[in-house]
């Protein structure tokens, strides 16, 4: 009983956390891409303002004016944007960790 309850607790939460990884994923980006479409108007097209966003949250530096304005405007987002790159990479890992925990382990599935 005390197993079961655990192994959904940390599937639940582990689920949750990562929904919340990647809707702030998507949000931040979208928020960015915008911000930068507002700043100038090449950057209306999705795919060249997208472009711009990855490369400033990434750590590769370059000279590019966009990626300077956007990392010296909106370092905190760029910085949750990372973070929540990260997060949807390894929450789905995890899960898989767990549930394989679950079956081989516990034999709770």
């Amino acid at each position: 009983m005390d197993k079961t309850v655990l192994f959904w607790v940390l599937i639940g939460g582990l689920g949750f956390a990562f929904a919340l990884a990647i809707q702030m994923r998507v949000i931040t980006a979208l928020v960015l891409r915008r911000a930068l479409k507002a700043w100038r108007a090449e950057f209306a097209d999705r795919a060249k303002a997208n472009a711009v966003v990855v490369a400033a949250a990434g750590a590769e530096t370059t000279e590019d004016d966009a990626i300077i304005y956007m990392r010296k405007t909106y370092p905190s987002p760029l910085a949750h944007l990372r973070t929540a790159r990260r997060y949807s990479v390894i929450l789905p890992v995890l899960l898989l960790g767990v549930l394989a925990l679950g079956r081989l382990v516990w034999g709770v599935i």
